[in-house]
């Protein structure tokens, strides 16, 4: 597409811009676009480079370093000294999205668009999506904290939620390898931010809402009303919102949301998706379901640990059946459905006992993580686990007095410490654990925490691994190393001569 018709195209939507041709590039002013990006590092020849403004960087100070790699435009806040065409135009971060969308052929048109937010639950629910839609015949892209999947290839994920470029860019590739549906995560910051502009969506999810992120945020009602934004801007169309009445925030939403709302839930009976859990045990869950399609309950086993996941059942199963998928088919696909890596990811150990890996780092999930292992433990409950540094500082000695409530013992390590001390970020978790029992070790280094936890277990152990689920790296002062909670098993296995299943 040229410079010029795309300018066209945003100015038919109403989009304040403007190009700004500096001198000595007149002859080369209406070059041809093939993309844009937010990184420098990927500008090329045929890209827009998009100067974005962080939170601790400005992209207009790598412009340069873009127009020296061949980038044939610029979207930017203010003309620069570069001789190269530049798009002008207020607040790039938001408004980068609705240029990729245009630059791109408007791909939400041609795909049936799902959002969720919350706190937790988010990924494994869009994992569920997916396994249901795909199960009744629905290509299905992906989007979340673990990868971007277009339908026939996936890469690991940057953010939850990609940059307004990088979104409509995979929205591009899976119109092209013929997605039908894509399901996305869409955190708090996102939203807030406007890096989901130029997206609308036709179903959304709302799973629930606990302290996290209040270093960005500030409060709980802050936090609340960046989620609710999604569903009073972003919805399209006949939408759909399904939503966990379960929480105290969800059931706020739901009656702010009326007629456009599907509850469902765990605790009320009129949710029109419930369920009720008949029994539990470390291979999964015997749960009977509710929709407004059965006359009787749906009795099936779930192979899934945690009770909260059958609420992230629940929301799948009503979104699924928005969108005419019937009971059979959902549940047929939702035990298809393979183990979420770093989402209660569970291994059995030959001689030994259940390792489960899991990502919580939070209060609320290291709590649900923590009560759902102790009700399917038959002998010891042991915790590894550690807190991020550069974040919520508040939370530590919170989730230091959880896992010692929960455990029966614990291991305190480093998470991704950043610029922090990792030590100091230790003593602070400690503070809390302190205060219900001194039966604690303290092990900096995490791969020797991780091999301490797996010598203790026993047949009839539990050993959760917590807090970077499927991260394939650690970030230390000096940047992120290569490691991955799941791999340091396997080798801790394998040195001792131990199967894993």
């Amino acid at each position: 597409m040229k410079i010029s018709e795309l300018l066209a195209r945003l100015e038919k939507i109403g989009l304040d811009c403007k190009l700004f041709l500096p001198n000595d590039c007149t002859s080369e002013g209406d070059p041809e676009i093939t993309q844009l990006v937010s990184d420098s590092r990927k500008a090329l020849p045929g890209s827009i480079f998009a100067c974005v403004k962080g939170d601790h960087t400005d992209g207009h100070d790598y412009a340069e370093k873009a127009f020296e790699s061949g980038t044939s435009a610029l979207l930017c806040e203010r003309k620069l000294d570069l001789k190269v065409p530049q798009i002008i135009s207020k607040n790039i971060r938001r408004n980068m999205g609705v240029v990729a969308s245009i630059l791109y052929g408007e791909p939400i048109k041609k795909l049936t668009m799902i959002a969720l937010t919350g706190t937790n639950g988010k990924t494994t629910s869009t994992f569920m999506i997916k396994s249901i839609l795909e199960h009744a015949g629905i290509k299905t892209g992906l989007l979340g904290t673990i990868y971007y999947d277009d339908g026939d290839s996936f890469t690991e994920a940057e953010h939850t939620t990609p940059e307004g470029s990088d979104l409509q860019y995979w929205l591009s590739r899976m119109v092209k390898n013929g997605c039908k549906v894509c399901v996305m995560e869409t955190s708090s910051h996102a939203i807030f931010q406007g890096r989901i502009d130029g997206v609308l969506f036709d179903r959304g999810g709302f799973t629930n809402l606990s302290v996290d992120h209040l270093d960005f945020h500030k409060d709980m009602e802050s936090y609340f009303s960046a989620k609710k934004i999604l569903f009073e801007k972003y919805m399209r169309n006949n939408w759909f919102v399904a939503i966990n009445v379960d929480d105290s925030y969800g059931l706020r939403l739901f009656n702010d949301l009326g007629d456009k709302a599907i509850s469902y839930g765990t605790k009320d009976k009129s949710s029109r998706f419930f369920a009720e859990i008949k029994g539990t045990s470390i291979e999964g869950m015997d749960v009977e379901i509710l929709t407004p399609d059965s006359n009787i309950p749906i009795a099936t086993r779930l192979p899934l640990l945690g009770e909260y996941n059958i609420l992230n059942a629940l929301q799948a199963l009503s979104i699924c059946w928005s969108l005419g998928v019937n009971d059979k088919v959902a549940i047929e696909g939702l035990l298809e459905m393979k183990q979420v890596p770093g989402r209660l990811e569970r291994y059995l150990i030959s001689g030994s006992g259940t390792c489960v890996i899991d990502f919580a780092h939070s209060p609320d999930s290291l709590e649900k993580v923590l009560t759902n292992l102790r009700s399917v433990c038959k002998g010891k409950l042991f915790t590894v686990f550690g807190a991020g540094g550069d974040r919520d500082k508040t939370k530590r000695p919170i989730m230091g007095a959880i896992a010692a409530r929960l455990s029966d013992e614990i291991i305190i390590t480093s998470d991704n410490p950043r610029s922090e001390d990792p030590d100091v970020i230790i003593s602070e978790i400690e503070k809390g654990v302190k205060e219900y029992t001194t039966k604690c070790k303290c092990i900096s280094d995490r791969k020797s925490a991780i091999f301490e936890g797996l010598k203790k277990v026993g047949p009839e152990d539990i050993l959760l691994i917590a807090g970077k689920g499927p991260e394939p790296y650690q970030i230390l002062k000096n940047g992120p190393i290569p490691f991955l909670d799941k791999n340091i098993m396997f080798e801790w296995c394998k040195e001792n001569g131990k199967e894993v299943i």
